[in-house]
């Protein structure tokens, strides 16, 4: 959501210096606001109309002062109810996306724990990264020489990881078994989404296999280095868990790459 609003703010649709966190916002502001409701929907407060919007609104409310139609468009029932339940699976899972805690000292603006968006957030993801493998194993893992795999078999050695996942997370608390699915998820989404770059230079270009495992090397060390930044986060550094995750991602690379 901060994304959303440095856009904003860079495109001219809002001034930067409206842009007031809640541990900097004075009493009059705080008083207008929803504390709670914020924490959920990011409000937009109209200092000269005193009204206070959250969330969806306050997103169309911003877009209608440079295009009216965008306002007009997002308040159709059909289309608000859909503006809605996407602003609501970004808004409460995105914690678990960019995972950084506040700084001290800076109010605590997290949104409460939703099982029901954490879970359907999880399974489109699985959902994108189990479709994502055909392109991936067709345009780029089928050129290596140390690659045999059918797509079956690629399918069925990631839907074993992530089996192996759902039965560590269970020995986990209850939060802590949603918020740890939630992390590899992440882990996985952005394993994918940052293949896809080589997969389309590839396909583009003839690189070497050099070059590609190359990256892949990169994006491996990337990846672990984040692994340990977001367990950490999630405060589940457990010895054990993690020693399991990385003899089970080890066996998984070294199955598909053999």
């Amino acid at each position: 959501m901060q994304l959303v609003l440095w856009a904003f703010c860079k495109i001219g649709l809002l001034n930067a210096e409206n842009r007031i966190p809640f541990s900097k916002a004075n009493i009059e502001i705080l008083a207008s606001i929803d504390v709670e409701k914020g924490k959920d929907e990011i409000p937009y407060f109209d200092s000269q109309t005193k009204v206070t919007l959250y969330g969806v609104d306050a997103l169309l409310e911003i877009l209608g002062q440079r295009a009216a139609f965008i306002k007009s468009i997002g308040n159709f029932v059909p289309v608000k109810r859909f503006l809605t339940r996407l602003y609501k699976l970004i808004s409460y899972n995105r914690k678990v996306i960019v995972a950084r805690k506040c700084g001290t000292g800076r109010f605590d603006c997290s949104p409460v724990f939703n099982v029901f968006y954490r879970v359907l957030f999880m399974m489109i993801c699985l959902l994108f990264n189990s479709v994502m493998l055909w392109p991936l194993h067709i345009s780029l893992f089928s050129y290596f020489s140390i690659y045999h795999l059918t797509f079956v078999q690629l399918q069925a050695a990631h839907l074993s990881l992530v089996g192996i996942n759902v039965i560590i997370a269970s020995f986990l608390r209850s939060k802590g078994c949603i918020e740890y699915l939630g992390q590899v998820n992440m882990l996985a989404l952005i394993t994918t989404l940052l293949l896809l770059p080589i997969m389309i230079l590839h396909s583009l270009i003839a690189m070497s296999e050099f070059m590609v495992v190359s990256y892949l090397l990169l994006l491996t060390v990337f990846i672990v280095k984040e692994y340990f930044r977001r367990i950490k986060y999630a405060n589940i550094f457990l010895r054990s868990l993690i020693a399991t995750n990385l003899i089970c991602v080890a066996a998984f690379v070294a199955y598909v790459f053999h």
